[in-house]
C-alpha cells in the first residue's frame, strides 16, 4: 500500500471533521447532534457496509486469523495498561477505563471508513477488514469488555447487567448484518440478477457516507480537555494506542508470516484511535466515564500525527 493513499485519505477525513467543527461554529449543526450522526453511523451506514462486503465474497474461515491476531494484540495492551495503572494506584473506577480505552480502537468506524477510502470498492479487502473488525474487536467488547468495566466499575443498581448488554448487541444492527452477510456469503447471491443488483447499488450508496458521518461524528466531538489534570494518562494511552498496539499486532503479523497487503490493514486497524464504544461501555458499567471521553478525544486529534507518521515509517 502506498504512504500516499493513506495520507490523502486521512487528510480527507481530518478535512471533512474541520468542516463539522466549521458549521458547529456557524450554528449549522447543533452542538450534541453528534450522536445523531453516531447513530446513523453504527444502525444505517456501518451494517450496509458490513453486509454489502460480506456478501459479494465467499466466507474464507482463514480471515479469522487476522481477527484472532488484531485481539491478542489487544489483550497484550490491556494487560501493559493494568500493570502501570495499578503502579499509579489509579482509582478502580479510572483504571478500568483506562485498560478499555487503551486497547480498543474505533476499527469499526473511522477504521472502516479510511480503508474504504484507500482500497475504494474492493469487496476481498472490505470482507477481511469487516471479519477483523467484528471478530477481532466488537465482539470481545461486549462480552469480555463489559466483564472488565463491571469488575472495575463503581456499583451503580440502575445500570444494565452483563447478560442484557450482550443481548442487545445480538440484537444490533452491527450483528445482524454480519450474520445475514454471512449467510449470503454462504449462500452465493446471483450478482447478474436484476434484484441483487439494485440491492447492491443501494449498499453502495450507504456505504459510501460512511467517511462523510464518521468523520462529522468525531469532528463534533472535539472538545478543550484539561489536560494539566490528564497530561499523563494521555501521554501513556497514546502510548499504548497508538504506538504499542500496531508494534505488537506488525510483530504477531511477521511471526506468522503474514502477507504485506493484510499486513498493512492489520496496522491500520490496529493504530486506529480509542474507540467510542470503549468509552460507552466504561461508563454504562460504572467507571470513570469523563476520564474514558476525555481520553478517547486525545487519542483522536493524536492520531492527526501518528497515523501518517506509521504510514511513512511502517507501511
Amino acid at each position: 500500500m502506498q504512504f500516499e493513499s493513506l495520507l490523502e485519505s486521512f487528510l480527507i477525513l481530518v478535512a471533512l471533521g474541520g468542516s463539522a467543527v466549521w458549521l458547529r461554529e456557524r450554528s449549522a449543526i447543533v452542538a450534541g447532534e453528534e450522536g445523531v450522526f453516531a447513530r446513523l453511523v453504527t444502525d444505517f451506514t456501518l451494517p450496509a457496509l458490513i453486509f454489502a462486503s460480506l456478501s459479494r465474497e465467499p466466507f474464507d474461515p482463514r480471515k479469522l486469523e487476522l481477527a484472532l491476531t488484531l485481539f491478542i494484540a489487544i489483550a497484550v495492551v490491556m494487560i501493559v495498561a493494568w500493570v502501570v495503572g495499578r503502579w499509579m494506584r489509579l482509582e478502580r473506577p479510572v483504571l478500568g477505563s483506562l485498560i478499555l480505552v487503551s486497547g480498543v480502537g474505533s476499527t469499526s468506524t473511522l477504521g472502516y471508513s479510511l480503508i474504504h477510502s484507500i482500497y475504494g470498492d474492493n469487496p476481498e479487502v472490505m470482507s477481511q477488514v469487516v471479519i477483523m473488525g467484528e471478530f477481532g474487536v466488537i465482539l470481545p467488547l461486549f462480552t469480555i469488555g463489559v466483564a472488565i468495566a463491571m469488575y472495575f466499575g463503581e456499583d451503580a443498581a440502575d445500570r444494565p447487567g452483563f447478560r442484557a448488554s450482550v443481548t442487545a448487541f445480538f440484537r444490533s444492527p452491527i450483528f445482524l448484518a454480519l450474520v445475514a452477510g454471512l449467510l449470503a456469503s454462504y449462500i452465493g447471491l446471483p450478482q447478474d440478477n436484476w434484484a441483487v443488483g439494485l440491492l447492491n447499488a443501494f449498499l453502495q450508496v450507504a456505504s459510501d457516507s460512511l467517511t462523510l458521518l464518521v468523520a462529522f461524528t468525531i469532528g463534533l466531538m472535539l472538545r478543550p480537555i484539561a489536560s494539566k489534570q490528564l497530561m499523563s494518562l494521555i501521554v501513556l494511552v497514546a502510548l499504548l494506542k497508538l504506538v504499542l498496539e500496531p508494534l505488537v499486532a506488525g510483530s504477531l503479523a511477521l511471526a506468522l508470516s503474514v502477507p504485506e497487503s493484510q499486513r498493512d490493514i492489520l496496522l491500520i486497524e490496529a493504530a486506529m484511535p480509542s474507540g467510542a464504544l470503549a468509552a460507552v461501555i466504561a461508563a454504562r458499567y460504572g467507571c470513570d466515564g469523563a476520564v474514558a471521553s476525555a481520553l478517547l478525544i486525545a487519542t483522536v486529534g493524536l492520531s492527526l500525527l501518528m497515523i501518517p507518521l506509521l504510514g511513512y515509517f511502517i507501511l
